[in-house]
């Protein structure tokens, strides 16, 4: 390998957490851009451990005997970002319960997801204490969905695209190019929408260009998934002054009882009142159907079967957070 390409960490002596820590002495992390090519050296046995495996490549993988598939609940969820500063129409809540009613979720998790994740309703997921189970929700109901447009004044037009004012009902979404999952539920999405008379084109990304473009608002739409850490914190993503470049509410959206409720949350110890807070703020996003929420983020790691004590990580954290208790099982290397 050629310098740059991989970071080695080696064990130290009198580890801090015991002797016996770390039972692996080495491990040698190599940075391999392109999805097929890390499948594929998986599979070839070039690399033993791949994380976040995409979930288009669970039938091909799941079957191998040398590798174990290890599925942990994630704690985020993959959703539709409304611009409603760069795309006012977003902007009338009207406008985006009826985008919510739209969509088949159902259809996309069981069909392009393999059910491999389930449907959220919200950006807290059930693994979390501050989880709200009952939360308004949008099962796909397109009849609904034509009707709330008609209330807001959006009225099908000459090409089957609705128009007030005299402009269609158009914008564009962009997400993450070579991410077969996110193409496909576009996709789909794009269908979806177009049945009630919505207007909505694909622009597809390289991860880096999007980053870029996602912090400076400067889209309409966007399919993507927020990753929580282990604390249920949403301050950065919804309240009114964290929008960018002061936060990642990149929805524009401002509440002000919203962000009345984010705020007391950050501020209060007690677990159960700020539970009570936490709920009622996610309460809140549902009703005002802030974003099109849609599955959460199921993280599935490859491994090794030989590899014991692998337990995963539903935060953001990463795998790697118990590296140390990591071990080839004797019994099976041979």
């Amino acid at each position: 390998m050629e310098d740059r390409e991989y970071v080695l960490l080696e064990a130290v002596p009198n580890y801090w957490r015991g002797a016996q820590y770390p039972k692996i002495k080495k491990i040698l992390f190599r940075f391999i851009a392109n999805t097929s090519t890390r499948i594929n050296q998986l599979r070839s046995g070039e690399v033993q451990v791949v994380a976040l495996i995409p979930w288009d490549k669970v039938r091909e993988l799941k079957d191998l005997p040398a590798i174990r598939l290890n599925r942990v609940l994630g704690n985020g969820y993959e959703h539709v970002t409304l611009n409603e500063n760069r795309f006012p129409p977003f902007s009338d809540v009207r406008v985006r319960r009826a985008l919510a009613y739209s969509v088949d979720r159902a259809t996309i998790v069981n069909t392009i997801l393999e059910g491999e994740v389930t449907i959220a309703n919200g950006p807290i997921q059930p693994l979390s204490w501050a989880y709200e189970p009952n939360v308004a929700t949008y099962n796909y109901d397109p009849a609904k969905a034509k009707s709330l447009l008609e209330e807001a004044g959006w009225k099908v037009g000459a090409a089957g695209i609705r128009e007030k004012d005299g402009k269609p009902l158009s914008f564009t979404l962009i997400t993450q190019a070579g991410f077969a999952i996110r193409e496909n539920v576009s996709q789909a999405i794009q269908k979806q929408f177009k049945d009630v008379g919505v207007d909505m084109k694909v622009k597809l990304m390289d991860g880096t260009s999007i980053s870029g473009v996602w912090f400076a608002g400067d889209f309409d739409a966007m399919l993507h998934w927020w990753q929580l850490g282990a604390d249920p914190e949403m301050t950065l993503m919804f309240a009114s002054d964290r929008t960018p470049p002061a936060g990642r509410n990149i929805n524009y959206f401002r509440d002000a009882d919203l962000t009345k409720l984010l705020y007391a949350s950050d501020r209060t110890v007690d677990q159960a009142k700020r539970r009570d807070l936490l709920r009622e703020a996610q309460r809140r996003i549902a009703d005002q159907a802030v974003e099109i929420t849609l599955y959460n983020t199921s993280k599935i790691d490859a491994v090794p079967s030989t590899l014991v004590n692998f337990k995963g990580n539903p935060t953001n954290a990463g795998p790697f957070w118990n590296v140390h208790e990591w071990e080839i099982s004797p019994a099976k290397k041979n």
